[in-house]
């Protein structure tokens, strides 16, 4: 009976970051946005081997990822690579507070960055951007440029406002490493609204960020006893899989059209850890 139950209990974690994965993937979100609720909420594991988990799996499903996105030039490397020096250094700073944290600051703060996840996707749009014009200011190099299948046109930016994105990166690094999410959550947003960087680029740079983020939260957590080979092993399986499913997705889906609907499960979530953190549970969550 215990090998059936820890059969049908790694097929169930699997089943659930492979849906993360494809998710994460998409919007270039890390995955990790909504695995952690989900164990944490209808699995009943605790937030912290959760965030652990969470971590390693961002960082397979970033190498998946990123793979198909940097193929197809949806990746910016320079930008990724210079925004990433603010987002390593908060992660670590996020992660060393994260495994001495209170299980209830975790649903909260994990609570308020879901809620604002979620306006955020409804908010935003995607910005009507054209190829820079001749002799535009660039000084960093950071322009690109890729073809979007989607639409069948090429998609020229240049993205300004760089040090405010730095800026941003830092709290985005915290919140990767106390929550093991990888930092898109914050900063596919802010690439795409601060820094005028077209969606599917802010996703494709945010997808290689997140796992070189994780990797420094993955160290901390593994490091105080927090990483369970039981979650970790069958939730890289799953990302795996939905990984590839995913970035393969984001070529051919405008991502405005699935905004919605990830806004109500991240909603969902978020107020579902929120209440959880003053002891009230929804029906059906362990």
């Amino acid at each position: 009976m215990d090998i059936v139950y820890s059969l049908e209990y790694s097929l169930e974690i699997g089943a659930v970051a492979a849906v993360a994965a494809i998710l994460g993937s998409m919007l270039g979100l890390g995955g990790g946005v909504f695995l952690v609720p989900i164990l944490t909420l209808f699995f009943g594991i605790d937030p912290k081997f959760a965030v652990g988990a969470s971590a390693v799996v961002v960082v397979t499903n970033s190498v998946v990822g990123s793979t198909n996105h940097l193929r197809i030039r949806f990746t910016n490397p320079r930008l990724a690579m210079l925004l990433q020096i603010a987002t390593a250094a908060g992660a670590i700073a996020g992660a060393l507070y994260g495994v001495l944290a209170d299980p209830r600051v975790i649903y909260i703060v994990f609570g308020v960055v879901l809620v604002y996840a979620a306006v955020s996707m409804v908010v935003r749009s995607e910005r009507q951007v054209t190829a820079p014009p001749p002799g535009a200011p660039d000084s960093l190099q950071l322009g690109a440029a890729f073809r979007d299948p989607a639409i069948k046109e090429d998609v020229g930016y240049i993205p300004i406002n760089v040090g405010w994105g730095m800026s941003v990166g830092v709290g985005a690094g915290v919140i990767s490493g106390m929550l093991g999410v990888g930092g898109g959550v914050v900063m596919v947003p802010v690439m795409n609204l601060l820094m005028r960087v077209p969606v599917k680029a802010a996703v494709g740079t945010s997808t290689f960020m997140v796992g070189m983020t994780s990797v420094a939260t993955a160290f901390v957590f593994y490091s105080r006893g927090f990483i369970d080979p039981t979650l970790v092993v069958p939730a890289i399986i799953g990302v795996f899989l939905g990984g590839q499913i995913g970035s393969r997705l984001t070529r051919r889906i405008k991502a405005q059209r699935l905004a919605l609907l990830f806004a109500l499960i991240l909603l969902y979530l978020g107020l579902s850890l929120l209440l959880r953190a003053f002891g009230v549970e929804m029906p059906g969550q362990a």
